[in-house]
């Protein structure tokens, strides 16, 4: 969705529902008045010409509500345009956003008050991809290639455009070059993306840069889970199973790799296996149909029709529109 600012926000819905008009205010009011905010909040009222107050408020905003965040920083910059930080901050908010030409507008506003950056021009070329203008993005990134410090930088925008340009074999050797320069400093969606590109070829060395991804988040338990997906779909059911393992040890709430174990005791008529599986599942994420359902299904073929009903109507709870859970209860309810 593409936003408007604020202020901007309010009036055209003034012309159209005075009613979400109010709405609106109220929303931006609510939010504005938290328990974190209201500090903030009320030393704007007190200081309304303090530069400084809204950027601050900006940042605390920018995760939870980027539109106000973008408001904030865009009042910070109006005051003080000659400091960097808040028309980057302004520009941040605008990609999130999904404001991508206003968004170049406010990084070439930051670099007009520090030239070169190189953040700051691959955060602009990276407004200018998601705005459609390669011929711009592509020569800025050109500029990127020559400097040390953001060559990885440079290569993430040309694949982004080689992927936006259907070609996949560019995009996958634009990001090896990337992240073969920045190795274990490579951003995290950038691995995750010439995983799976890769896998998505069925190349042998996707599970290599799953690997990187998790050594840069050891906590975060998501590529291990990839991995597991992609060992699965090579059919190496041993190396799937013992990933998915490691998913769990790294995060003991990863419900979906409990979920892929269990799929796996199925696929093997492993029954007692695959229910503990489940179990494990349900406990992690207490309203997940498909625990419920394969659980039901477990029960089910151990003999134990009251906890399979059991677990089909509780699948069926979580998820209205489940045909196998509903048919599995029809037949068993007879």
């Amino acid at each position: 969705m593409k936003y408007l600012p604020l202020l901007l926000l309010i009036f055209c819905l003034s012309c159209v529902d005075k009613s979400s008009n109010r709405q609106a205010a109220n929303a931006a009011d609510s939010v504005l008045h938290t328990p974190l905010l209201q500090p903030l909040t009320d030393s704007i009222l007190r200081f309304p010409d303090h530069a400084d107050l809204y950027f601050r408020r900006g940042l605390l905003l920018f995760n939870t509500h980027p539109l106000l965040a973008q408001a904030d920083f865009e009042k910070a910059a109006a005051m003080q345009p000659a400091v960097t930080d808040h028309w980057a901050g302004a520009g941040e908010a605008a990609l999130v956003n999904e404001r991508y030409d206003t968004a170049a507008i406010f990084f070439e506003k930051a670099l007009h008050t520090m030239p070169g950056n190189a953040y700051l021009q691959y955060r602009l070329a990276m407004a200018w991809v998601e705005s459609g203008q390669y011929g711009r993005a592509d020569s800025l990134a050109t500029v990127l290639e020559k400097q040390p410090e953001a060559y990885a930088q440079a290569f993430y925008l040309k694949a982004r455009m080689a992927e936006d340009r259907k070609d996949t074999l560019g995009a996958i050797a634009h990001l090896k070059t990337a992240v073969e320069a920045a190795g274990v400093q490579s951003e995290y969606e950038a691995v995750m993306e010439l995983a799976g590109l890769l896998r998505a070829t069925r190349a042998a060395n996707a599970a290599r840069y799953y690997e990187l991804a998790y050594r840069q988040d050891s906590v975060n338990a998501e590529p291990l889970y990839e991995m597991g997906q992609y060992y699965e779909e090579l059919g190496k059911t041993k190396e799937a199973t013992a990933t998915y393992k490691r998913c769990i040890v790294a995060d003991p709430d990863y419900a979906a790799a409990y979920t892929a174990l269990g799929k796996l005791g199925v696929r093997h008529r492993q029954w007692k296996s695959a229910l503990a599986y489940f179990s494990m599942a349900a406990r992690a994420s207490p309203t997940d149909a498909e625990a419920y359902y394969y659980r039901g299904l477990c029960h089910e073929q151990l003999g134990d029709k009251n906890a399979a009903l059991s677990d089909y109507a509780k699948a069926l709870s979580f998820r209205k529109e489940y045909p196998e859970a509903r048919a599995a209860w029809d037949k068993l309810s007879r």
